[in-house]
């Protein structure tokens, strides 16, 4: 009986242990199931302290954000060829101090194929507002073969969600492009200057773009170049998911389809909680100007395992 007793004791203390030590450096989530996580670089940019400012965004499976993420979770470096130099933080996470979104939202003609389209993304924006925290600035952008800012960057959700409900037209032509350069050049605005904002353009088409000048390489280099990502939802029966994916993947935002307006609101929710949730940790700044990659490498234990994700970006220093 006493040799059972102490082996219950040693294995209720391993368990305690192990419980306290992920406790300690991870946020855990049992109920989330996690089977994968997803890490993205978001913005990197001189935070005029002599070094640089990293934004990161670590999410499960389903795309919802992991939170309280400490330095003990991730692994930094410096990527020139094949060569690989480990970067030490110079200080622990802290969150965005504002979070600024420029939604833009299509209205082209086969938007109107049937009746649902169009309501369904209004109410994914209007979710999204009333997800957002009251400090955030967000801008509302209607396009087609025009883009129109309907509302410009405000914290007022109401403002914001009578915007959304405001009418739009004709409807044309898919002028996503320019859609989402206008927003890139409205949140720069914003956060030139303030490198603990967190700029964004979340980006709704259920098409192609389809009207020059604008081209997705430019739009890729206003993005890198200004540290702006960009989400994009595809909806509808034939959405350009493989633009929309590369625009995503290619400048630290996320891509997301779903044809099912039921969902968009949840889609919209998800991203506001990978925005808000990310972390800035700062680094070293890099020794000598010019394009700069950087490693991400994040590890998050918790009872369903220990996972670990990459992901690289590049910026102008």
């Amino acid at each position: 009986m006493k040799q059972k007793i102490r082996l219950l004791s040693v294995f209720v203390i391993a368990f305690l242990l192990v419980a306290a030590a992920c406790q300690k450096d991870d946020y855990i989530e049992p109920e989330k199931q996690i089977t994968s996580i997803n890490t993205k670089i978001l913005r990197i940019i001189d935070n005029q302290k002599g070094g640089i400012n990293i934004f990161i965004s670590v999410t499960d499976q389903k795309g919802k954000a992991i939170k309280n993420l400490t330095n003990h979770n991730f692994e930094f470096a410096m990527v020139n060829g094949d060569e690989v130099i480990p970067i030490i933080p110079n200080g622990a996470p802290t969150l965005p101090s504002l979070i600024i979104s420029a939604l833009t939202m299509d209205y082209s003609g086969s938007m109107y194929v049937d009746s649902t389209s169009v309501p369904a993304m209004e109410n994914a924006l209007i979710s999204f507002i009333n997800s957002k925290n009251a400090l955030d600035q967000v801008e509302i952008i209607k396009f087609s073969d025009t883009v129109e800012v309907t509302t410009a960057l405000t914290t007022n959700a109401t403002t914001l969600i009578s915007g959304v409900n405001s009418t739009f037209g004709p409807h044309g032509a898919t002028a996503f492009y320019r859609a989402v350069m206008q927003g890139q050049d409205d949140v720069y605005a914003l956060a030139q200057n303030n490198p603990t904002y967190l700029p964004s353009v979340i980006g709704f088409t259920d098409g192609v773009n389809n009207l020059q000048p604008y081209t997705m390489d430019s739009l890729l280099y206003k993005s890198l170049f200004w540290q702006i990502p960009v989400y994009t939802v595809g909806y509808g029966v034939q959405p350009d998911t493989v633009s929309l994916k590369v625009i995503a993947d290619s400048t630290g935002g996320a891509f997301a389809w779903n044809p099912s307006a039921a969902g968009l609101s949840t889609l919209y929710q998800i991203v506001n909680g990978q925005l808000s949730n990310s972390v800035i940790i700062p680094l070293p700044s890099p020794i000598s100007k010019g394009r700069i990659t950087y490693r991400v490498t994040a590890t998050y234990a918790c009872p369903d395992g220990i996972f670990k994700d990459t992901d690289e970006k590049y910026f102008y220093y």
